[in-house]
């Protein structure tokens, strides 16, 4: 699993987050919408990220890091 921030210029409604991968969606003072949340892997994050593309939002960052996953024995 993959730990994603992905900040975009613009606002998107907070009633797309489940066209953003369940990913949750907060606004800037600076009028950026900040994406944050989990993904399976970096394929996902590629298509979420053509999806931002598709929508012409200017990407402003992308941060993500692999979580650690703990197993129950």
């Amino acid at each position: 699993m993959l730990k994603v921030e992905i900040q975009v210029k613009g606002c998107i409604d907070k009633a797309w987050s489940d066209w953003f991968a369940g990913l949750a969606i907060a606004h800037t003072e600076e009028n950026y919408t900040v994406l944050t949340g989990s993904l399976p892997d970096q394929g996902a994050l590629f298509g979420l990220l053509a999806q931002i593309r598709n929508l012409g939002l200017p990407l402003v960052s992308v941060s993500s890091a692999e979580q650690n996953q703990i197993e129950d024995t």
